[in-house]
């Protein structure tokens, strides 16, 4: 009896302490919650590239694809053009989609709908993003980077 009782004791111990910590394939609360940057590019599927703390098997980090450069310039015609070039660290062709959304200097969205872009990276190799805003006023911008389901 007192065997059992002590067996079920550490088996309940290693069950909650399991728990507690982040596994190497979570992600922080505070990454998804962090508040919205501007002029920035982010990767919103996970797997595409991550940094993990105190996950079971300790802390790292995995990239499968990498932001080279990103910025935005105006075109003769007063518009904003929003580029990102991306890096794939694999040895694969990989596909994914892009969009941008557009805000203006008080944060306000200013297009109704961004629309996802599909496009693929050769592997090791990198490839550029672009789009055009609508409007000519100055704009803010943040890229989202998924992986083509």
């Amino acid at each position: 009896m007192i065997r059992t009782l002590i067996a079920i004791t550490a088996a309940t111990t290693l069950l909650v302490a399991g728990c507690t910590s982040l596994p190497s394939d979570s992600t922080r609360l505070e990454g998804r919650t962090a508040p919205v940057e501007y002029n920035t590019v982010v990767f919103t599927d996970y797997d595409l590239s991550r940094t993990w703390t105190q996950g079971i098997l300790g802390s790292g980090q995995t990239y499968r694809l990498s932001v080279e450069n990103h910025g935005r310039r105006r075109t003769e015609t007063g518009t904003t053009e929003v580029y990102a070039v991306l890096r794939n660290h694999t040895d694969f062709d990989y596909r994914i989609e892009a969009r941008t959304q557009f805000f203006d200097q008080d944060g306000v969205p200013v297009d109704a709908r961004p629309v996802w872009q599909r496009s693929t990276i050769p592997a090791n190799s990198v490839s550029a993003y672009k789009t055009l805003s609508t409007g000519t006023q100055p704009l803010q911008y943040r890229v989202e980077v998924r992986e083509l389901e």
